[in-house]
């Protein structure tokens, strides 16, 4: 230690030079990238869950047969028709969902995606009020 480096003790201000810290490096500069919005966002999450899990179009379609089932057995169990309103939209599920199996660009795989939702969402609603129609 040299005597510019010792602490002043006593309340005088410490002597200018001495060892010191060296400044900070500045941050290294981050380059303009798009911004992405939430289409481009939903586009990586449904690409990357339909390449990482092979196995989800078929427990997906698994869950519409189980769906479809579902429908055919109330028609049989409640003597009327009313069970099978959903059908429908679980076909065109089943559609859309087939046809995104085969597609290998991002957009028209979130296309096919939201449409199997919306009709897998609106044929599950279906259910519920047919089932408060049939009670």
């Amino acid at each position: 230690m040299t005597a510019d480096s010792m602490p002043v003790t006593g309340g005088g201000a410490a002597p200018a030079g001495g060892v010191q810290a060296p400044p900070p490096p500045e941050p290294a500069p981050v380059p303009a990238g798009p911004v992405l919005g939430f289409r481009e966002l939903s586009e990586r999450v449904i690409a990357s869950a339909f390449d990482r899990y092979p196995w989800l179009h078929r427990v997906l379609m698994g869950v519409l047969a189980v769906c479809a089932g579902t429908c055919v057995v109330a028609v049989v169990a409640r003597l009327s028709p009313l069970p099978l309103i959903p059908l429908p939209l679980f076909v065109v599920a089943g559609y859309a969902l087939w046809r995104a199996r085969g597609v290998t660009e991002r957009r028209p795989l979130v296309n096919w995606v939201l449409l199997f939702a919306v009709a897998t969402v609106v044929g599950f609603w279906l259910i519920s009020v047919v089932g408060r129609w049939v009670e």
